[in-house]
């Protein structure tokens, strides 16, 4: 076995004596009679120096305690998983990092994207509890409107930022990667170590022989070729990949949402859901309760009404009435599971960790009240929703969709 610091005389640090039984682990967990899952794993980590480094800081700072395994040919690129402080692995990937420079590439992207998730993660905890607790004081109080409209923002918007810096830890992995292949490694050497995923980085303009090479505008990396979460770099990096298409992020079990509405359909479950049980308590504990107008901005938001419809679950499975504020009118508008379309078929199939994320979204689904309390109002279940939000079942597992077969298997255009 091939430990992280083998060289005669270097005593392992006790982050590389972790990560090394955290690799054996998930080695003995998944090794087949043809190859070790943690020794190929451990080969792909030792590709890219930054990557490396970075696993090493998670692991000592205890944000990654294990590696899980994807299913093969899940359609999904990876996840970290806050709970378990675990990163599941794309195992097709892996199987041919070996061999395939391809799956090796993309197999480094990916862990350089979920590690700083793990470094995101008590951020992420937090907007995801001040969306929680400011959806709760909106929906107790009795007074109208309750407009959820600056709660999601802020909450679509810090996942933006999070995605956005992840992404860019992808990059830097992949040019380590290159680096350490080349040391003189260009913006060429950098597209061609992954042209798929370096398309959402790198323009390529020109025709062969005479291809040119440069960083998307707004964009800026340092000497070293490595690029900075600067308040820029986050900026434009959110315009390309998070504000991509729905057609081609593919999110959601309809593998239809881009990552505004993949957020924004889980805010409109949890707000529902809360709505739903408070205003049911009220009208029956208060006769002179009205129920107060609910609103969202959806143009504001971006939010689109029937992927929307495609994406809630409220407890009850009911449509829920609210008004849309676009463009100062007041549009009654509805939330309705049952409303929308037979989807077509996904392009993949949904795995069954895509399909179990999914169908445990939506987390306020009861209404417990405490008995004989003269003062008794409704409660979430009695569940730990910080760590259920931060596992895999809801948006803030920070899915990474695996990149396109068209993309993988594309020669370059450069040569």
């Amino acid at each position: 076995m091939t430990g992280p610091s083998d060289k005669p005389g270097v005593v392992p640090s006790t982050a590389e004596k972790k990560l090394d039984k955290i690799l054996d682990d998930f080695g003995n967990t998944n090794k087949t009679a043809n190859n070790n899952p943690g020794e190929d794993l451990r080969k792909v980590l030792d590709a890219s120096p930054d990557l490396k480094k970075r696993i090493l800081d998670s692991v000592d700072k205890g944000y990654l305690s294990k590696f899980q395994a994807l299913p093969p040919n899940s359609g999904t690129g990876g996840s970290y998983d806050p709970s378990a402080k675990a990163i599941n692995v794309p195992m097709d990937a892996l199987k041919g990092a070996s061999t395939n420079p391809r799956d090796k590439a993309e197999l480094i992207f990916v862990m350089g994207h979920e590690i700083q998730h793990s470094f995101n993660a008590a951020a992420t905890r937090k907007i995801t509890q001040d969306f929680l607790d400011g959806t709760t004081t909106l929906a107790k109080s009795k007074a109208s409107p309750h407009d959820y409209t600056k709660l999601t923002e802020d909450f679509i918007q810090s996942s933006r930022k999070d995605e956005a810096s992840a992404h860019i830890g992808g990059f830097n992995a992949i040019v380590s990667q290159a680096r350490k292949d080349n040391p003189n490694a260009t913006l060429k050497d950098i597209y061609n170590t992954h042209q798929g995923r370096m398309q959402d980085f790198i323009d390529v303009t020109g025709s062969r022989p005479n291809f040119n090479y440069a960083m998307k505008p707004g964009l800026t990396i340092d000497a070293d070729m490595t690029m900075s979460s600067s308040k820029d770099n986050i900026s434009a990096m959110g315009k390309y990949y998070f504000d991509k298409p729905g057609n081609v992020s593919k999110l959601g079990s309809n593998h239809n949402l881009d990552y505004t509405n993949f957020y924004g359909s889980w805010a409109a479950n949890v707000a529902g859901n809360n709505e739903k049980a408070y205003q049911d308590y009220y009208h029956k504990t208060d006769k002179k309760y009205v129920t107060p107008e609910v609103q969202f901005d959806m143009k504001r938001l971006g939010l689109q009404q029937d992927l929307i419809n495609q994406n809630v679950k409220f407890s009850d499975n009911k449509a829920f009435s609210y008004v849309d504020t676009s463009d100062g009118k007041k549009k009654p508008a509805t939330f309705d599971p049952s409303a929308h379309p037979n989807p077509s078929p996904p392009v993949s199939p949904v795995t069954n960790h895509a399909q179990e994320r999914d169908s445990k979204r939506d987390l306020i689904d009861a209404t417990t009240v405490p008995v004989n309390s003269s003062k008794a109002v409704p409660l979430l279940p009695a569940k730990n929703i910080a760590d259920l939000l931060m596992g895999d079942d809801t948006p803030s597992s920070r899915l990474l969709r695996s990149v396109p077969e068209s993309l993988k298997a594309a020669q370059a255009k450069p040569g």
